[in-house]
């Protein structure tokens, strides 16, 4: 196909219209043979990510919740393999597919997990503050403020104040 550009900017062509819409509808049929072959491969390694799933479960995810991100990990692994076409890092397609899939469950555990952590050290926190409150208002006689909890807990006012907004409290009261 040969193209000259004319004086005034414009492209002319010896490409034809209906070459054009032919090529445009055969990738069209191309692209769509293409998503009936990952929704095949996804039904195909359905179980397996169900099984994965189940034979990772450690208790701290719903079992549903981890089979459904099994699942995207079953998904994202076909879109991974359709894009590096047919090479997929030297491994037999079964094998990456559950490689990914072992993946998203892991990585959802880890989440749940770093989830987990960070709830243990708000209660640590809010448990310290509730005991600093008690101690200061026994002490003193009234309610402590911002000002004598972070300095009775040694931590910042403002970590202090964001404790008392997660509890519901209006700092400003402390």
């Amino acid at each position: 196909m040969s193209a000259e550009q004319d004086l005034f900017g414009d492209w002319e062509t010896d490409f034809e219209e209906e070459d054009f819409s032919s090529d445009l509808f055969g990738a069209e049929a191309g692209r769509k043979q293409n998503e009936a072959r990952r929704a095949d491969l996804a039904e195909e390694f359905m179980p397996l990510a169900k099984e994965i799933a189940e034979e990772m479960d450690d208790g701290r995810i719903p079992l549903d919740d981890l089979i459904a991100e099994a699942y995207v990990g079953l998904v994202t692994g076909i879109n991974q393999l359709a894009e590096e076409e047919s090479d997929w890092g030297g491994k037999p397609m079964d094998q990456a597919i559950e490689e990914a899939i072992r993946k998203a469950v892991e990585d959802a555990q880890k989440e749940a997990k770093d989830l987990q952590i960070r709830d243990d050290q708000v209660i640590v926190q809010v448990e310290k503050l509730n005991k600093s409150i008690d101690h200061l208002t026994e002490e003193f006689g009234d309610r402590p403020t911002v000002d004598e909890l972070a300095n009775d807990m040694e931590i910042p006012q403002e970590k202090v104040m964001d404790i008392l907004k997660l509890l519901g409290e209006n700092p400003g009261e402390a």
